[in-house]
């Protein structure tokens, strides 16, 4: 990774972590654009670069919180060794860890910045609709390793299983997130799910 990546990554972490202090701090809808740049100490236009609206910010706060913490989860795909259950396995836990961690009033203070209802409350289902379902391509990077050394069958539409992977993981986060769920039992049955779904293509390397 070029310096330059490296120092993106940094600036727009500090605005989102800028923005995610003040969302803490104060209604969402009584935060501006520059407060947020000047709490993460960056100019306005570069605030604007990252970012062109608020929407945009809480957009990707929210998918931030339902994709994970992407170093880790690349280290994961990059050190593939061979057991394409156990990686997707650990993505999931590595994915929970950042979700349990989340207070699920403040993603109901980001969602309700989209669609306010009365009580002002949202479900766990329309903060879900957020989510960009490009983070399905952790699992298509992971399956994709799996493919190319001869581990999952070759006519497998990848695409469509790392699709599935991701909404079943999602299902899962919701319902950590905004129900009391036991987060061992929510990983035993998404072990079982994903092997459901992934081991009929498996090939045995013996």
């Amino acid at each position: 990774m070029s310096l330059r990546q490296i120092n993106r990554q940094k600036k727009r972490a500090a605005i989102l972590a800028a923005a995610k202090t003040l969302v803490a701090e104060s209604h969402w809808q009584n935060t501006t654009m520059r407060e947020i740049a000047k709490a993460a100490q960056v100019s306005y236009q570069t605030l604007y670069n990252y970012f062109p609206s608020k929407a945009d910010i809480v957009r990707a706060l929210i998918i931030d919180t339902y994709m994970g913490p992407e170093e880790p989860i690349l280290t994961i795909i990059k050190n593939y060794r061979g057991d394409l259950l156990a990686s997707i396995n650990e993505i999931n836990a590595e994915r929970f860890r950042l979700i349990r961690a989340t207070d699920p009033e403040w993603l109901f203070l980001l969602a309700s910045y989209f669609a306010p209802s009365r009580d002002g409350n949202q479900s766990g289902a329309h903060v879900m609709e957020l989510v960009d379902q490009s983070g399905d391509s952790y699992y298509y990077q992971l399956l994709r390793q799996a493919q190319g050394v001869g581990q999952l069958q070759a006519d497998v539409d990848i695409q469509l299983m790392a699709h599935t992977l991701y909404c079943i993981a999602n299902s899962a986060g919701e319902r950590l997130v905004f129900a009391e769920a036991n987060i061992g039992a929510l990983q035993n049955v998404l072990a079982q799910q994903s092997a459901q779904l992934v081991a009929p293509y498996l090939i045995d390397a013996g």
